[in-house]
This record gives structure tokens, sequence and C-alpha cells, in this order.
């Protein structure tokens, strides 16, 4: 296992910097670090946006299981980051995230260290949004108050969100632009943007109630384990009360700290994840729309049905059109 550390951005230098110490015989380009050799790709891309707003796209597939930690430091700024393509398992914990996995998009804030783990032979895209807390309290005008107390809070703390298909796109859209020569910096700017307006569009929809956002008073490992749980079991999911003995929690405790940290209590996920599954299949396979809605827990196809038109505000049979 190889490891390395990075720093939390706060200049393209630094950053550039830091990655060149770490493979010394890569190239510096126009907006990153490119890295060759028999064994690892890694390519680093830093958009700099209104100064101190940064996005970062980095690709990378090593020949050796690889820990890269990314140290804490006190820039006060938030990061939401996009995972595809995802084998990436966060610390300790066993949960891969990406898309298609329980947990594509994350905030958090740069008090917050974390050791992601790569995969061998696995390819990696990821893109990171920071935002320093003062921009976004400017183009909040503060008034998103439940928000505001978790991110100015200096504890480390992350949320998490599902990426439905609308994110996969954008991000792909995205990646796709590193290839111009003329545009790409205000292709990927503006669509970086809408990204991360969507995102928050996401986080502000969460229940309005006191539970909607917070820190949970449970190990963050045993609510992975559930969410991971459910999202292997969609179609003949384990109703709550087994849940709660499983995992020695109570019902309501359960329910409240799954809702803190992920924006949705446990069936409100499960039914999110059935889905954004069935939007999968139906873009990548030829399956019957009944075939699909069963292997995924619902009713029958009326229902099925039903549900998609509310999530999507489209018809199923229009996915494939």
């Amino acid at each position: 296992m190889r490891h390395f550390e990075l720093s939390f951005i706060d200049s393209k230098k630094s950053i550039l910097d830091q990655l060149q110490l770490i493979f010394p015989n890569g190239l510096i380009t126009t907006h990153g670090y490119n890295f060759i050799s028999d064994i690892d790709e890694f390519n680093y891309e830093v958009i700099d946006f209104l100064g101190d707003i940064h996005f970062v796209l980095c690709e990378c597939q090593f020949g050796i299981d690889t820990t890269i930690t990314v140290k804490p430091n006190q820039l006060k700024s938030l990061v939401i980051r996009f995972i595809l393509e995802s084998n990436i398992q966060y610390g300790n914990e066993s949960t891969a995230i990406g898309e298609g996995k329980e947990n594509g998009a994350s905030l958090f804030n740069t008090y917050t260290e974390q050791t992601i783990v790569i995969h061998k032979n696995k390819s990696i895209k990821w893109l990171a949004i920071h935002i320093p807390i003062d921009k976004w309290n400017s183009f909040t005008e503060s008034k998103w108050s439940s928000l505001n107390t978790i991110i100015e809070n200096t504890s480390p703390w992350v949320l998490f969100e599902n990426m439905s298909p609308k994110y996969s796109k954008l991000i792909k859209d995205i990646f796709s632009y590193q290839k111009l020569d003329i545009g790409k910096k205000g292709l990927i700017s503006a669509k970086s943007i809408e990204l991360s307006t969507l995102f928050f569009l996401q986080l502000y929809k969460r229940s309005d109630n006191e539970e909607k956002y917070g820190i949970p008073d449970v190990e963050l490992s045993k609510l992975f384990e559930i969410k991971e749980l459910l999202s292997k079991s969609l179609e003949s999911p384990p109703d709550i009360e087994t849940l709660s003995t499983s995992f020695a929690m109570s019902e309501s405790k359960l329910r409240a700290n799954f809702k803190k940290v992920f924006g949705m209590p446990p069936y409100q996920y499960l039914m999110a994840e059935r889905l954004n599954e069935a939007y999968r299949l139906l873009e990548s396979t030829s399956r019957s729309l009944i075939d699909i809605a069963l292997s995924l827990g619902f009713n029958d196809q009326s229902h099925f049905t039903k549900s998609f038109k509310k999530t999507f505000n489209c018809l199923p049979s229009n996915v494939r059109h």
C-alpha cells in the first residue's frame, strides 16, 4: 500500500508544488499537473473562478493500492466533491462511494481530514468545488440559517447526497471539456456552477425539521453500513425494526441520525435509490419496464411509473427515446 498526503487547496501554486514532490517526474501544464509512468496515470487540473473559488478535476489510475490523505487546514472553506467511476473508500469505512454507489456527492469543511483509498488498476474521476465560507455567506445573503449552523462549525463534519443521473451527465460533460483548446475554462466553470447549484438545491429540499442537517451522535461507520445494506437489498430490504436490532440503535435514533447525515430517512433513501437505479437500467439495457420495476421491489408497473414521473418529471419510456 502506497500513501501520500495533500492539503486542501489554497492556491494553484501550492497544490502543484505538493504534487511535484510526490510525482517528481511529472509535467506542470497550463491548468495543473500530469504524471504518467509504466503503472500510474495521474492528471490534476485546477480551474480558478473569481479568485478564491476553485474547480478541481482529478483523474487517476494506480498500479498499486494507494491512499491519499487530505490534511485539514484553517482555510475556512467548503468543499463539494463529486465522484465518478468510483471504487474509493473513505478512511476505515467499508463503503465505496461514487456514481452508482450510496454517496456520490459530499459536502465538508477544510477542517475535516480525509483518507481516500484507491484500489489498484481502478479508473477514478472526481470533481471538487472549493468555496470560501465568506463567499458562501455573501451569495446566500445568510438566509439559509439551518445549514449555516453546520457550515460555520469549525469541527470536522461531512454531509452526503445521492448522485442523480442528471449529476452524472453534468460531470461527464465537464470532463469532456478538458479536451478543448478554446472555451475550456468558461464551459467547465459554467457547468460546475450549475452542478453546485443543483447540489445545494437538493440539500435545501431536506424536510423542514430540526433534524434536517447535523452531526450524528452515533458512529458514522454504522450509518454507512446501514446505507450499504439498503443499497444491496433494493428488492427485499430489511425493515426498520430489523435494522434497529441489528445495529443496536432505537428506531427513532436510527431515523434521526440517518437523516442528519444523508438528508432523508432510510425508507425515503431506499425509494430514491430504486428510482435512480431504474433510470440507469433504462438508459443502459433493453429490459422491459415491468421487469425493471419488479426487480427493484415495486409492486407493479403502475406504481413504478407514477413514482418515476414524480421524481424525474417524465415517463420511464421517455428515457429511451
